[in-house]
């Protein structure tokens, strides 16, 4: 699928997240695990920020992208910091925790019928680097927005970094490391945001959600 435009919207040091009523997709995942290259893979043009640092995203960066008629109505793509680590020690950190519990303090309780001002969340993508699963990060993550509700699935990032036979390797401990026997209980795309690898695949899922 190929949008027919996406672009930066804001970013927002934890204020209010200017949704415009639109269905809101966030993306979590530890620092530098590349939710960035994701977005901008998927869009095929670069409105994210990227960088070979951990904690660049420093803010909430918000995207608005449109697909093509009959495929997904316009939505925002929603780049939360990341956990793990932050350039700037603890005080960093704690202002990424922050950012990131103001925003889901804004989401809607009935996501069908957000109320005046809160966030319609369709669903939250978390992203993992399919080099190291089983971080407890990670895993917290994804418990985390399981007790909320939440629909989620899990995009393992970097499988350009090592070999297929080793990326399918890693897939499954993800998948085991998670809690799931088969992608059908908890959702993992492996994609390569350099090749192009099942970027498709991330476009059904989101399709999916929304």
């Amino acid at each position: 699928m190929k949008p027919t435009s996406a672009e930066f919207v804001t970013s927002v040091a934890g204020g209010e997240v200017p949704a415009a009523g639109l269905p809101v997709v966030a993306l979590v995942g530890r620092s530098n695990v590349g939710k960035s290259s994701l977005i901008n893979a998927l869009v095929k043009r670069r409105i994210a920020r990227s960088g070979g640092k951990p904690g660049t995203t420093r803010l909430v960066n918000v995207y608005r992208v449109s697909t093509p008629p009959r495929s997904i109505k316009p939505f925002l793509l929603v780049d939360l910091p990341g956990y793990g680590y932050a350039r700037g020690g603890g005080q960093a950190r704690q202002e990424f925790d922050t950012l990131t519990r103001s925003f889901f303090d804004q989401v809607s309780v009935v996501p069908q019928k957000p109320e005046a001002g809160r966030i319609r969340l369709a669903g939250v993508i978390l992203v993992v680097d399919v080099r190291h699963p089983g971080l407890e990060s990670d895993v917290a993550a994804l418990r985390w927005a399981q007790e909320h509700g939440y629909p989620v699935f899990v995009v393992a990032t970097k499988a350009d970094r090592i070999s297929r036979t080793a990326s399918t390797r890693q897939s499954r401990a993800h998948l085991k490391a998670l809690g799931a026997a088969d992608a059908a209980s908890v959702p993992l795309v492996t994609v390569s945001t350099a090749r192009g690898d099942n970027l498709g695949q991330v476009w059904t899922r989101l399709k999916e959600l929304l």
